[in-house]
């Protein structure tokens, strides 16, 4: 739809170009950390807990800030790849790799809520390894014969 009132000429759409493959990297490594803040949130406020009156108590009720000691491991395991600029694919692969085995091993019981987050995390470190390649200019000028 929008490309159609782009092409058409449409006052109201300016046509902003190609979006990059590394901005398109950091995008879904953002989106991969809001995740983790989001299910870190519900984790930690969300009524979950049955209590021996039969009532439900959110775990920050039971446990104060220290609930959010380990709802910070998912966090950093997503912001890491982000803030860090030297082996940028390398630390992301691994980053995601951690936070998919933590999953995994936690997945019947709060970690299966997390699971997005390292799949979200994963296409952010593939397309970081491909933005090199994908964002390179490449020279549209006819070719050639050399020395003719």
């Amino acid at each position: 739809m929008r490309a159609a009132l782009v092409a058409a000429g449409h006052p109201g759409m300016p046509d902003t170009g190609r979006v990059s493959v590394a901005r398109q990297a950091r995008l879904w490594q953002w989106g991969a950390f809001v995740y983790t803040l989001i299910a870190s949130a519900f984790f930690a406020f969300m009524p979950l807990i049955q209590r021996p009156n039969g009532s439900h108590a959110s775990a920050y009720f039971l446990l104060g800030w220290g609930v959010f000691v380990p709802l910070l491991v998912p966090m950093v395991l997503t912001l890491v790849p982000i803030v860090v600029p030297r082996w940028r694919v390398r630390v992301a692969w691994i980053c995601t790799a951690i936070l998919g085995l933590v999953c995994l091993y936690l997945a019947f019981s709060w970690g299966i809520v997390f699971l997005p987050a390292p799949i979200l995390a994963a296409v952010g470190a593939h397309l970081t390894a491909r933005a090199p390649i994908e964002d390179e200019q490449l020279d549209d000028a006819p070719w050639t014969v050399p020395g003719s």
